[in-house]
């Protein structure tokens, strides 16, 4: 199936690790030119060096998508090596646990800042582009607590702050549909990236090979899911095909969320 995006420039935000990882090289194949965005160099180099390996055209930038600084740097290099951005993905997370009593005001005014300022900060510097060239694509991965915040593991900071960003997705997609421009969120389930195990050993005290235990009975899939089935999500809404799907708010989760919609 040809999605209709060879050469276009896509800003993959998280794209050294997990999901983004796996999208940054699936959008490699598709023939885009990628531009790989995270913090840590490292990565950075080891995602580049896939897409290149496998014929593909891309880049990679070290930046901290927290502050609107670090975007701005982040697009204007991108910018001058490849043209501005086709599409954006925006996946920048942070995990600090805690309830209520743990936590103060500073953290949630942080974790706004990871969750939805850093959204914001994207649209601000690739939407303008894209409504000159008549297309683009946006998408921010967030989660499903976003609607359904998880139990039991002690996160209301991301609970609280990420619906924020879906809130912004939406509203954003009503001021840009008549530029050719989509907006979509997707909403993973529990993946089975490094960063979800970390978290639920270090922070959770629940190690690598109890995961399957704790979480499986919760999805009717009865597994935790595999960074490529976020990632083939996110591509497709990149591409040319998905240009009427807008505004919405995906969840991959192997139907863990109790909702019908």
């Amino acid at each position: 199936m040809d999605f209709g995006i060879k050469g276009k420039v896509a800003f993959v935000s998280g794209g050294s690790k997990g999901m983004c990882r796996e999208a940054a090289v699936m959008l490699g194949a598709e023939g885009c030119k990628v531009a790989v965005v995270a913090r840590t160099q490292g990565p950075i180099d080891e995602v580049v060096a896939r897409i290149r390996d496998a014929g593909g055209e891309a880049m990679g930038v070290s930046a901290d998508l927290t502050t609107r600084e670090g975007v701005r740097r982040a697009v204007a290099e991108v910018t001058a090596r490849f043209g501005a951005p086709d599409i954006a993905i925006s996946n920048v997370v942070d995990n600090i646990p805690g309830d209520f009593d743990d936590v103060k005001d500073e953290d949630f005014e942080h974790f706004f800042r990871v969750y939805a300022m850093t959204v914001v900060y994207l649209a601000r510097e690739v939407i303008p582009a894209m409504k000159e060239k008549g297309w683009g694509r946006f998408v921010a991965v967030g989660s499903g607590a976003a609607k359904e915040p998880a139990g039991g593991i002690h996160h209301i900071l991301a609970n609280t702050t990420r619906p924020a960003a879906v809130g912004f997705m939406k509203t954003l997609s009503d001021d840009v549909a008549k530029f050719g421009i989509t907006c979509n969120s997707v909403a993973p389930g529990w993946i089975g990236t490094q960063n979800m195990y970390d978290y639920l050993q270090n922070k959770v005290g629940v190690p690598p090979e109890k995961v399957g235990e704790l979480v499986g009975g919760q999805i009717p899939a009865g597994r935790v899911g595999r960074p490529e089935e976020i990632a083939s999500t996110i591509v497709y809404l990149c591409s040319h095909l998905a240009g009427y799907i807008s505004g919405e708010w995906i969840v991959v989760d192997g139907g863990k969320h109790s909702s019908a919609f």
